[in-house]
């Protein structure tokens, strides 16, 4: 053995000799657990009711469940419905449905709607989609029946042209250049107008350095198709893809651009820095452009 290690075991020897064998005890060294009265009361379990224990239990507390969200939607409606469109004289705004929230302008060049945040943070495929339907990719939810953006639109003279096409090559939408103008109050009552784009951050430009999307939309319209029974289908109707930023067949509204649905290769995100907080309401106005 080295001098070296000699040395360090010697020493190490000494310091246990001199911590063990000088009436150094444990009870002296370490430090005493705390007695009873210190420790404080055991947690208590929570509070929740016992999980179901037969179909008929899960059954009543399905039941439950879906009452208490029919509840909430059926409030959220009425309140909705009280909404007044952000618009110079709304009172002449010409109402197009009875049970949906859809307007044309008394000059029949724009359409209005309603809806409201669902995202501010994330990757985006729709800027708007139906209510219930793709919430988790899309900047606004809209209490709408798709088919009737699609009349409104019509009625606004403007012309509709083609959902775009993949194969065998890609062609993107045609239609009408629709301006969509968004207009919302803070929480002071402040009255804010901004296009679309802004709130739409374009991924190709660095993080750091975000810039908005600069692209338009077209009235492609939904396409159509027949069912098995030879019924027409709207298929906006079906998917709830409203205002599109990814190309879908499905949207009412498409960038005339290529611009895919991959997860691995979206072109746009939110710019959240210009969005208002989640369940602020918003109007729309679609104005038709040549």
């Amino acid at each position: 053995m080295s001098l070296v290690r000699k040395t360090v075991l010697c020493a190490c020897l000494v310091g246990l000799v001199l911590t063990f064998g000088s009436g150094c005890r444990k009870q002296d060294c370490c430090p005493k657990p705390p007695d009873d009265s210190a420790l404080s009361e055991p947690l208590s379990p929570l509070d929740m009711p016992p999980p179901p224990s037969t179909d008929e239990d899960y059954e009543a507390l399905r039941e439950q469940v879906l009452a208490e969200e029919r509840e909430k939607e059926r409030a959220l409606i009425e309140e909705e419905r009280n909404l007044v469109p952000l618009v110079d004289e709304p009172e002449t705004l010409r109402l197009l449905d009875e049970r949906d929230r859809i307007w044309i302008t008394p000059d029949r060049t724009s359409v209005v709607l309603i809806g409201r945040v669902v995202l501010r943070e994330g990757f985006l495929e729709l800027l708007a989609c139906r209510v219930n339907t793709k919430e988790h990719e899309s900047i606004l939810s809209i209490r709408v029946q798709p088919f009737l953006i699609h009349a409104a639109l019509l009625a606004a003279n403007a012309r509709q042209g083609k959902p775009m096409q993949m194969r065998p090559v890609f062609v993107p939408a045609t239609g009408d250049r629709i301006d969509i103008t968004l207009r919302w109050k803070d929480e002071t009552g402040t009255l804010h107008e901004s296009p679309a784009q802004h709130w739409i951050w374009d991924m190709s430009s660095p993080e750091d350095a975000k810039k908005p999307m600069t692209t338009h939309w077209v009235f492609s319209g939904s396409r159509i198709y027949q069912d098995d029974e030879g019924m027409n289908r709207y298929v906006a109707d079906e998917t709830g893809e409203l205002f599109g930023l990814s190309n879908f067949v499905g949207s009412i509204l498409d960038v005339p651009i290529e611009s895919s649905a991959d997860n691995t290769l979206l072109q746009f995100g939110c710019f959240t820095k210009h969005i208002p907080p989640t369940d602020t309401p918003v109007t729309i106005v679609l104005t038709p452009g040549r």
